[in-house]
Formats: structure tokens, sequence, C-alpha cells
């Protein structure tokens, strides 16, 4: 009956992992698609906004995210060959922020961000000598960049993840407990079933929307 139990249990776990690997997939390819569909229009910053919805959507083995980076690193690079500063570093930070809202016990594409913090630091060098070339005589711009800033997760959101993962886990083992009650206790079985369906219902929402505010 226990064996029985664990191999409800770790179903469960695994139909779960699977509902929400592609519900992050599928959410993460329409993001994809509506900022390629913005990019062909030029309309850059609705083709941004997108593009990093699709990166937040990050799971293990999604094509679309980096395929929403390499976007943003050609839009970048394109705004930087047209003069347009300003917003390839919106373009550039995008990616390295989008990246660094996905880590959880490790950082996804630490490839990436380094190569964008190499790209953020060219285009600061640039933008501040385009303001001294611009200020002339009244010297060298002085403020503190704050490009560089690690733009991680909510730490709030963070911990709602990791409260409503364990939290539906743990609803789930006891639901599959219960179920093994007597005859003589159907009545308080059914209680308890109730008791513990609405509390996996409400830990899997809560993880769903830590996962994305996060």
């Amino acid at each position: 009956m226990r064996f029985r139990t664990v191999h409800w249990v770790v179903g469960l776990i695994v139909i779960g992992l699977t509902m929400v690997w592609a519900r992050a997939f599928y959410g993460s390819m329409q993001a994809y698609h509506q900022g390629e569909a913005y990019l062909n229009e030029n309309q850059y910053i609705k083709a941004i906004t997108f593009f990093d919805r699709s990166i937040h959507w990050y799971v293990p083995f999604n094509p679309y995210v980096r395929q929403s980076a390499q976007r943003l690193w050609e839009i970048a690079l394109s705004a930087e060959q047209e003069g347009d500063i300003r917003l390839a570093l919106i373009a550039i930070r995008t990616v390295r922020r989008g990246f660094y809202a996905s880590r959880s016990f490790y950082t996804p594409r630490q490839d990436w961000i380094k190569k964008c913090d190499a790209k953020i630091n060219e285009l600061m060098e640039i933008e501040q000598n385009n303001r001294e070339a611009q200020r002339g005589s009244a010297g060298p711009d002085k403020s503190i960049p704050t490009s560089q800033e690690t733009t991680g997760p909510s730490t709030f959101w963070s911990i709602i993840v990791e409260i409503g993962f364990l939290g539906w886990i743990g609803s789930v083992i006891g639901l599959l407990l219960s179920a093994h009650k007597g005859e003589r206790e159907a009545r308080f079985l059914t209680s308890q079933a109730i008791a513990w369906g609405t509390l996996t219902l409400m830990f899997f929402t809560l993880w769903l929307i830590g996962m994305i505010k996060a």
C-alpha cells in the first residue's frame, strides 16, 4: 500500500512539473511570436517588451528563451549602428535582467549575462563620450552609472514560490494518504479529501503566481 502511494505521489509530481513546463513553454512561445510581429513593424519598444516576457517564462530546454535573447541582442546591435545608444542599452539590459529574474538555486545562461555585462560597459562608455562631446567645456559627466546593478528576482515572490511548491507537494501527499482510511470513516474521509484537495489547488495556484511575479 505504501509502495503504491509513493508511485501515486511521484506520478503526480511528474504530471505537475510537466504541466508547469508546458504552460511556461506556451507562454514563452506566444510572447516570442508577438515580439516578432512588433519587430517586423519596427515597433522596437513593444518588441523588447514581449521578448522580455518570453525570457521570463524560462524553463530548461525552452528554445524560445534563447531565440528571444538573440532577437534582443540583434536589436541592440542594430540600434548601436544607428547611434541610438539608449535603445541598445534597453535591449541589452532586458536580456540581462530576464536571466537574473529566472534564477533560483542556480543562474541560467551565465554566458549571456557575462556577454551583456561586457556590452553594457561598452555602450556606457560610448554614451559617456557622447555626453562629454555635447557638454564641451562643461567637463565630464561624473554621475554614477547604474547599469550594472544586479536585478535579481523579488525576494518576496521567491519565498512564495517555495511555499507554494512545498505546500502543493505536501497537500498531494496528504490527499493520497487520507485516501487509505477504512470504510467506517467514509464521511470523515470525504471531508478530508475536500480539505486536502482545496489546499492542493491553493498551493498550486500560489506556486504559478509566484513563478510569474518573481
